[in-house]
């Protein structure tokens, strides 16, 4: 990597990180481009090098979050075997997110609270969604009865509801006891 590139990343970084601390403290619509900068002792023209304005900036934040988060699930994808079952990669599925989220836990948590922009957890089941649908698609033995549409929208209601509430309550259980925890309601699901 070049210096000038090495020096563009280090300075996004720290526009993001002095943006996310602000953003513990204050709303969304509260921040300007002025805090952000103060913050990160930068002059605006260096923000504006980098970011359109705060909007682009926390698009920005977010869609790196949700590539992450997803990227995470395509690894976990490549690794399913033609033969295994269904139930066995949801429940890798569930603990590979659950460790994923704990990962981002400080800006999910702040990006679902009163400070972060609305319609974050609409953009974040979206983004799930899309990603789940994939790889569906691409697993063979998956073959749902209900329409695919209403498939996800359970499955990542369902799921990011247990996200929001693990979140809620300070990240009390490891992400293997949350693993535990949706497997534990699936089955229950299931039996009824």
């Amino acid at each position: 990597m070049s210096i000038y590139a090495e020096k563009n990343r280090k300075t996004k970084q720290l526009i993001q990180t002095s943006f996310m601390s602000i953003l513990e403290k204050k709303t969304f619509d509260s921040i300007t481009v002025g805090d952000i900068t103060k913050t990160a002792q930068i002059n605006r023209g260096t923000f504006y090098l980098h970011y359109t304005d705060k909007f682009d900036l926390l698009d920005q934040i977010e869609q790196q979050l949700f590539e992450d988060l997803g990227n995470h699930i395509d690894e976990l994808q490549s690794h399913y075997s033609s033969t295994q079952t269904f139930e066995k990669g949801q429940e890798q599925l569930a603990a590979t997110l659950f460790s994923s989220i704990k990962m981002h836990s400080p800006i999910i948590k702040i990006f679902l609270s009163n400070h972060g922009r609305p319609g974050f957890h609409l953009r974040f089941r979206d983004a799930f969604s899309e990603k789940v649908h994939v790889n569906l698609v691409k697993n063979e033995s998956f073959n749902a009865t209900v329409p695919m549409d209403y498939f996800l929208s359970f499955i990542t209601s369902a799921f990011l509801g247990l996200i929001e509430q693990w979140v809620h309550n300070g990240l009390d259980k490891t992400p293997q006891e949350m693993t535990a925890l949706y497997i534990e309601i699936v089955s229950y699901i299931q039996k009824k």
